[in-house]
């Protein structure tokens, strides 16, 4: 019969199994729990960038939950996308303004830079490399005149920002200006000048005798950027004048010049007879709406009038094939300038130099591709609309197996130990 000591060793090799399936099954456990954590990753958007290139090294990631703290530049957005692509589940939450900014660089001498913007929360602070450049209320949209940029330009509110570059400057050509010798002409001609431009013209004098400019001709876009005709003795040029417009050069039309049948086929509108402007009186100072004018009627359907007065429409403006046509109701705009007080030459000067800046062609300038002009919107065309936060382990439930397991190591261990210990074995 067997004794008591040897009736414990099965019991004992039995604690011995178990003692070595409990540590086996704890280190599988590990493993698994390990490759768990891995297979999904929350993060904030603020520390994005650190973590981009653990998460991109590791293959076991299965999927990003991405809190917008902070808008994700375009980097960072590319390599989510990537990860998307290679089948990683990819969410963002979080409440972000809707941003957008663009650079135009105008067509003046004077190289300025338009910002347009529009932000669903303002104020937004409008920044470029150098410092800050001023505080816009762009909750309706917004436009800032800039005479120098330096580097990026940035609008924004806390870490949420939009950013763009501004377009590179390109040459000017000259402006041709056609009309008789009078003061129009004159002072037209003279606030380009003043304003920077390349200033030709044709200018009769007497029937069968003008001045000109030497090689004047030929007409066309590689030369110049704008034809201005302010009356009917731009009708020698009405054929190369429409060529030119169709190409994608720029006209400026007075109401005068609608008389030439081919330049009223391009013009935006009709206009009506002339009505004479407001008679001053002592120390009075002449602006816009005082002068004689030819209002605008009959507009086009793809017209857009761009002034008015109570009078009427006063400029107009259309597409005509590749290029843009403006029709000017203004009659002697050269009293402005001359009758316009302190501020008169400087508004007729920058008046004209835009009217001629908003036809001249753009030249295919391309946008910047490192800009970030809605941030926003390019994040839900990478990774689609908000969703609700994919975070589980605040809510899974407690698992009780490891502490199970914890349990079973050294109550196998110790129970062994103690069975050899009675029966005399080290």
């Amino acid at each position: 019969m067997r004794s008591r000591a040897e009736l414990r060793i099965p019991v004992e090799w039995v604690l011995r199994a178990a003692l070595i399936a409990a540590l086996a099954f704890a280190l599988w456990r590990s493993l698994e729990s390990d490759e768990s954590h891995a297979a999904g990753r929350a993060l904030d958007a603020s520390g994005l960038t650190g973590a981009l290139s653990g998460l991109l090294a590791n293959p076991s990631v299965s999927s990003v939950d991405l809190t917008l703290d902070a808008m994700p530049t375009q980097v960072e957005r590319d390599a989510l996308r990537a990860m998307r692509r290679a089948g990683v589940t990819v969410n963002w939450h979080g409440v972000a303004p809707a941003l957008a900014l663009e650079a135009d660089r105008l067509r003046d001498p004077e190289g300025r830079t338009r910002l347009l913007m529009k932000g669903e929360t303002t104020p937004l602070a409008l920044a470029d490399s150098a410092g800050v450049l001023d505080t816009v209320n762009a909750a309706s949209g917004a436009s800032v005149d800039i005479q120098s940029v330096v580097g990026q330009v940035r609008a924004g509110h806390g870490r949420f920002a939009a950013s763009v570059r501004e377009p590179e400057s390109v040459p000017l050509h000259a402006v041709l200006v056609l009309g008789r010798a009078d003061w129009d002409s004159k002072f037209v001609m003279s606030a380009l000048s003043e304003a920077g431009w390349t200033v030709r013209a044709k200018i009769p004098t007497a029937p069968g005798v003008a001045v000109s400019d030497k090689d004047l001709l030929p007409l066309d876009t590689s030369r110049y950027d704008v034809v201005i005709a302010l009356d009917t003795t731009a009708g020698d040029f009405a054929p190369a004048i429409a060529r030119f417009v169709a190409q994608g050069g720029g006209l400026i039309a007075g109401a005068e010049a609608l008389g030439i049948q081919s330049l009223r086929a391009l013009a935006p509108s009709s206009a009506q007879e002339r009505r004479p402007g407001r008679i001053l009186l002592a120390e009075d100072s002449v602006t816009p709406r005082d002068l004689p004018l030819r209002a605008l009627t009959a507009l086009r359907g793809d017209a857009v009038a761009l002034e008015r007065v109570p009078a009427g429409i006063t400029v107009a403006a259309r597409r005509a094939g590749l290029g843009r046509v403006i029709t000017v109701g203004y009659d002697e705009s050269w009293r402005w300038r001359m009758l316009g007080g302190s501020s008169g030459l400087a508004a007729h000067r920058r008046w004209w130099s835009s009217a001629v800046g908003a036809v001249a062609p753009e030249r295919g300038i391309a946008p910047d591709p490192s800009g970030d002009g809605a941030p926003l919107a390019a994040l839900i065309d990478v990774l689609g609309p908000a969703s609700a936060s994919s975070a589980k382990a605040s809510n899974a439930p407690t698992n009780p197996l490891p502490i199970i397991i914890l349990l079973i190591i050294p109550g196998a261990l110790l129970i062994e130990t103690a069975s050899r210990r009675f029966r005399g074995v080290p």
